[in-house]
């Protein structure tokens, strides 16, 4: 619970989520724990592979940006969180929120 705790907090103080090359061993060395030690923690505790508690954060951040009426696209939202293209941000947004960033938007901006 202490590790899940430490990486929580250096996820949400550093955004090593906006990282697009952010690898385990990357994310370990900043909790000071091995990389497959991580890795299995987050399997056992979690229920989750790197891939998804990484991306859960990328979502997180783009809903933020996206509810925000920001000038960028919803492409460069992606980019901006950390996906490296947009077929991957699209995949992971809708496999975490159950719809599509354009479907997101529509929901919380009602009034467009």
């Amino acid at each position: 619970q202490r590790v899940i705790a430490r990486l929580q907090m250096v996820m949400e103080t550093k955004a090593l989520f906006r990282n697009s090359s952010l690898k385990v061993d990357d994310l370990a060395r900043e909790i000071s724990i091995p990389g497959h030690q991580l890795s299995r923690i987050l399997n056992d505790s979690l229920q989750k592979n790197f891939t998804l508690f990484v991306n859960e954060y990328r979502v997180n951040a783009a809903c933020k940006m996206l509810s925000q009426q920001t000038n960028f696209t919803i492409e460069a939202v992606g980019e901006e969180v950390g996906f490296n293209s947009k077929s991957t941000f699209f995949a992971a947004f809708k496999k975490i929120k159950g719809l599509t960033p354009n479907a997101y938007i529509r929901e919380t901006t009602p009034d467009l």
